[in-house]
């Protein structure tokens, strides 16, 4: 649902910290079972500990992190979930573009909205990712611009 990097620094509170608001916030609006907040925070700083070695001692490297909730109700069909799994997936991870950690030219356009009033763009959701990639296709192939952004 979330992701962040984490850089090679001595406090990584504030990013730990944003990752797990967003967390609660979307498994509510997700209708997915609340969980412990603390606990989690917890345990992704234990994780980080572990995993951040993997990570090259270098000014191009990052420690990728992202949370993920799943419902797991044994159903089938459109509804809430009373069951979860909460996992954390982790990598190291360079430059997402060719240009490295420079600025990159965005692809902006009205007629592709990913968020509406009422809808759920604030919150950290698959389904607001999908809809971007033929928009990213746009952008790169028409306009010469490495990345969108929603409006």
């Amino acid at each position: 649902m979330s992701g962040t990097s984490n850089k090679r620094m001595h406090d990584v509170t504030w990013h730990i910290f944003t990752c797990g608001c967003r967390m609660l916030r979307s498994a509510e609006r997700s209708a997915l079972p609340q969980f412990d907040g603390a606990e989690f925070l917890e345990c992704l700083k234990k994780l980080i500990a572990v995993d951040r070695d993997w990570v090259p001692d270098c000014a191009s490297s990052t420690l990728y992190v992202r949370p993920t909730m799943i419902g797991t109700e044994p159903t089938l069909g459109v509804t809430q979930s009373n069951s979860a799994l909460l996992y954390i997936i982790t990598g190291p991870v360079g430059p997402y573009y060719p240009t490295g950690f420079k600025p990159v030219s965005l692809y902006a356009d009205p007629s592709y909205v990913r968020s509406c009033i009422g809808g759920c763009g604030s919150f950290k959701m698959g389904a607001n990712y999908g809809p971007t990639i033929y928009v990213q296709l746009d952008a790169v192939r028409n306009h010469n611009c490495q990345q969108v952004t929603a409006v």
